[in-house]
């Protein structure tokens, strides 16, 4: 058969139509038996999903495309008993995120939290949360923001890198995150240097040459040192005491620096006893 005669057998005969091939995503494998693993019918699946019995059908028989959308993925996981992270779809997604935004999710899913109810925690716009969640814009870089999702993950915000982002970087959009984040900082090496608290802690890396601006430790109040005692027994460093007693960081942090006496903040001395339980 000549080249010709090759490439004609090759066209389609009048009324019929090409169809391009769709590599079949292994996916599809993976979700069927895990449904069949659990128990789990097809009706059942489309009942729980919520999505159409005929576009289930196309799923499995690869007519249409995997999904590709965070949220569906983790329903099929979800109602077929196992980790997302087992589709190479949601690895795809997962791993095109930001650092800081992965480390998110990972502690969602830890916690069990969906979407819906951990933006719900957090003290920001719900728009912005989900945009963060999606990668649609970068991990956020304000360390008051950073501290709300650390909050409401049950995380130190040192976890996420961008909370100890280079100080000129902070300084050039809010000066006040200077001693926001590295006076508290500060603070926590303070204690561990004077065996009020253990590491791991990002303060660590603080050098104690830093630590002259604080007074020697027989020159503290009393009541002050029990607060130092108190918080290394619970494991609170300055931003967690303050949240907890309801108090300001900077009042707080002034007591701890020993820059003023505590009679002068009275209210925030009593709300702190009460959290440590001190008298």
């Amino acid at each position: 058969m000549n080249t010709r005669a090759r490439s004609l057998s090759r066209m389609p005969v009048r009324g019929e139509t090409t169809v391009p091939t769709r590599p079949r995503s292994p996916s599809i494998d993976i979700l069927k038996r895990s449904l069949e693993l659990a128990g789990v019918n097809r009706k059942t699946f489309v009942k729980d999903t919520g999505l159409s019995y005929e576009y289930v059908s196309r799923i499995f028989n690869a007519k249409v495309k995997f999904p590709t959308v965070r949220e569906t993925l983790e329903r099929f996981a979800e109602v077929a008993q196992i980790d997302p992270m087992i589709f190479p779809e949601y690895q795809v997604l997962v791993s095109s995120l930001p650092e800081s935004t992965r480390k998110l999710w990972s502690r969602m899913q830890e916690l069990g939290l969906s979407r819906q109810e951990f933006a719900g925690r957090v003290d920001i716009s719900r728009t912005y949360m989900y945009e963060i969640l999606r990668g649609d814009v970068p991990f956020p870089r304000n360390p008051e923001v950073i501290e709300k999702i650390a909050q409401a993950l049950d995380l130190a915000p040192e976890t996420f890198a961008e909370y100890l982002a280079p100080v000129q970087d902070w300084a050039e959009r809010n000066p006040l995150a200077i001693e926001h984040v590295f006076m508290n900082l500060l603070v926590n090496k303070l204690m561990l240097v004077r065996g009020y608290a253990k590491g791991p802690s990002s303060a660590e890396k603080i050098s104690s040459e830093m630590l002259n601006i604080f007074p020697p430790e027989d020159r503290y109040e009393p009541i002050v040192l029990k607060i130092f005692q108190g918080m290394g027994k619970r494991n609170l460093d300055v931003r967690r005491l303050a949240l907890e007693s309801d108090v300001p960081e900077r009042d707080l942090r002034l007591i701890l620096m020993g820059q003023i006496q505590t009679e002068d903040l009275p209210e925030t001395l009593k709300k702190v006893k009460s959290t440590l339980k001190i008298k």
